[in-house]
């Protein structure tokens, strides 16, 4: 890889981040939504169980469901809000542990992923040669029709600069930011998402097998009625 001189960083100062609803922190209206999406879809569910809504889409009758249910609504009432109690005590938790959010260091990010991009096409070259193409012959050919092209062909050298307080300076590739903002505020949270998913499944999935598994475990919470029906 060439050693070119990289764009340099933009600096930044942090503030307070503000909470996405006025009044309230959002370490705290992290641990409330759970509460008003569950219980939310548990009325929902309800109110098609009483009212008898959409038979047709039923997966269980309403006589299966009874016969399998063998405790009350209210034990069953209780065990979730304990539950929930725990999981709200463990989130305040961590939320202790966390450092309060903060904000204006986001272009900075971007401009470390651009960086990396960057050093990236400085592999372009190689990767090229291995394969019999002379890269740096592609991109002298294309200079004039495809200049961005061409620089990446070079293995990242643009004649792109910026003014900027410490003077003239390399600049980024138009591309180059848009690559960056796509891996910085998509691609990055998205496999955190799926990661956190598939850690959240399987607890879920492991820890639902134990109930059954469990004798104990299958009469405490298995062999009882969900707020939540099945359609």
């Amino acid at each position: 890889m060439s050693n070119f001189t990289l764009p340099p960083l933009p600096s930044y100062t942090l503030q307070p981040q503000p909470p996405y609803v006025p009044g309230i922190p959002d370490k705290y209206l992290a641990l409330i939504l759970p509460f008003i999406a569950y219980w939310g879809l548990s009325l929902f569910f309800h109110c098609i169980d009483e009212w008898d809504l959409f038979p047709q889409y039923r997966l269980h009758t309403p006589a299966e469901v009874l016969k399998r249910n063998h405790v009350s609504r209210w034990e069953v009432f209780r065990d979730v809000v304990l539950q929930q109690i725990i999981q709200t005590m463990f989130g305040m938790f961590l939320g202790w542990l966390d450092e309060d959010a903060q904000m204006g260091k986001e272009a900075y990010d971007v401009a470390i992923w651009a960086q990396r991009i960057r050093v990236a096409e400085g592999a372009v070259p190689v990767m090229l040669g291995l394969v019999g193409l002379n890269a740096q012959g592609l991109s002298q050919k294309i200079a004039s029709t495809w200049p961005m092209m061409s620089s990446v062909l070079a293995g990242g050298h643009y004649n792109l600069f910026q003014e900027t307080s410490q003077g003239t300076v390399p600049a980024f590739a138009p591309w180059e930011l848009l690559v960056a903002k796509a891996l910085y505020y998509l691609a990055i949270p998205a496999l955190q998402f799926v990661f956190a998913i598939m850690v959240v499944d399987t607890w879920q999935y492991f820890w639902h097998r134990a109930m059954h598994m469990n004798k104990w475990l299958y009469s405490k919470y298995i062999r009882r009625p969900s707020l939540l029906r099945s359609y």
